[in-house]
């Protein structure tokens, strides 16, 4: 199914293209707004950035969702879009992603999408679920123990992976081998139960705190 990118910058729009074209994903439309779009067939995804947060974001939002309901919607933010405004947001959308998230992590919320989740940002869920503590605010994503088990070197290669770090890259910077590296990705996905680097990625952009680089051994 083709990726559909809409947003209000030129460059940004761009960017998103590279990026999902990059990792063999078909593109469709390029336009600057969710009106602009022709029909769409059901499950086709629309990569949409908007630095709103206010009513006129959640009107655009919905009338989309009117129109083309059966489409999926990767709706990615501006930094600033607090809590709050990303519970609400996440009505009208399948995911959610702040545009601090890397590249690895973005096209992983891709293909969650497109296997059939929803993914809300913690900090999100945790907004809803103030607001409405009956309603259930966590919606599926891929498997993951709360008790991961990660060392904290299998932490740092998955960081690196968030970064979009290649597998020779994260050697060099500590020191070892890629095949040492490849063998402590296969251990992490196990441990997280995630299938691929970018469903990884992901994990750990949102559940792991910011890494600092081990010394390479001399």
């Amino acid at each position: 199914m083709p990726v559909h990118i809409v947003g209000e910058s030129r460059l940004l729009r761009d960017m998103f293209l590279n990026i999902c074209e990059a990792h063999d994903y078909e593109t469709g439309s390029c336009c600057s707004s969710l009106a602009e779009l022709p029909p769409l067939p059901p499950k086709d995804l629309v990569l949409f950035y908007s630095h709103c947060t206010g009513a006129g974001l959640e009107a655009e939002l919905r009338s989309f969702r009117a129109r083309k309901g059966g489409a999926h919607l990767i709706l990615v933010t501006g930094d600033d879009c607090p809590p709050e405004a990303q519970a609400r947001l996440s009505t009208y959308a399948e995911a959610v992603i702040p545009e601090r998230q890397s590249a690895d992590a973005l096209i992983a919320a891709l293909q969650v999408v497109q296997n059939g989740y929803r993914i809300v940002l913690p900090e999100a869920a945790a907004a809803a679920a103030a607001e409405a503590p009956p309603r259930p605010a966590v919606v599926p994503r891929p498997p993951a123990r709360a008790g991961h088990g990660l060392s904290d070197r299998e932490q740092l290669i998955l960081a690196k992976l968030t970064e979009g770090a290649t597998n020779k890259s994260i050697a060099n910077e500590l020191g070892i081998c890629e095949a040492t590296v490849k063998v402590h990705l296969r251990t992490c996905f196990r441990k997280i139960g995630a299938k691929n680097r970018t469903q990884a990625a992901l994990w750990a952009s949102e559940r792991l705190p910011p890494q600092t680089a081990e010394p390479r051994p001399h």
